[in-house]
């Protein structure tokens, strides 16, 4: 590798970074390298989630056109047939360390073409595929153990918080608890110098 050269410019810059941020992801280096990850890969991301910070941004990042949905509740596989048709995005939530095998054909993207459509199997029933669907899959548990061909099929991302992010966000919540006034100064300060910063770039 060139010496100098940083990997997170090739998947990100500085606009992206300061919108990932106004999304609610916090700022710290780890955060800003998931986020970068989680909107480069190609396979579905996996995201452990312990702290739901991932969560959180991804919930206002895709605001508007998200169905989120947890394997323990009826009609779970509807809203998922229901997206992939409509080209909606689906946050599975609380996963454990084993998943539905049903899921199967949408995490290896079995995807085929029939005339000029697009589809896939799910249930046991063909389903017509929106290239725009998107898949995004959360798990509390700090160290899951998934099967080898979950892991094969899902990009794995880290968001558990790192000693500075959390340093950040606890001296954030004692700001805003001791001086309201000062921690709304520094939130509009900081929105207007990403606001430039979007500009700029």
């Amino acid at each position: 590798m060139t010496e100098g050269s940083d990997p997170l410019d090739v998947l990100t810059d500085e606009g992206n970074n300061a919108k990932m941020i106004t999304e609610g992801l916090p700022s710290d280096r780890i955060s800003i390298e998931n986020g970068s990850i989680v909107t480069n890969c190609k396979r579905w991301p996996l995201i452990i989630d312990p702290q739901v910070q991932g969560i959180k941004w991804l919930k206002k990042k895709e605001e508007g056109n998200l169905d989120i949905i947890q394997l323990t509740q009826k009609n779970w596989l509807k809203v998922i047939e229901s997206a992939i048709t409509n080209g909606r995005c689906v946050i599975i939530e609380n996963l454990g360390s084993d998943i539905d095998a049903t899921l199967d054909p949408v995490l290896s993207r079995a995807i085929y073409k029939k005339g000029r459509s697009l589809y896939l199997k799910l249930g046991g029933e063909e389903v017509e595929y929106d290239p725009a669907f998107q898949l995004y899959l959360q798990t509390k548990l700090s160290n899951p153990h998934y099967k080898p061909e979950i892991v094969a099929q899902c990009t794995l991302i880290n968001f558990i918080a790192t000693e500075r992010g959390l340093e950040d966000q606890l001296l954030a919540k004692i700001v805003e608890m001791e001086r309201k006034d000062l921690e709304d100064k520094a939130n509009t300060l900081t929105a207007a110098a990403i606001n430039y910063h979007i500009q700029l770039v």
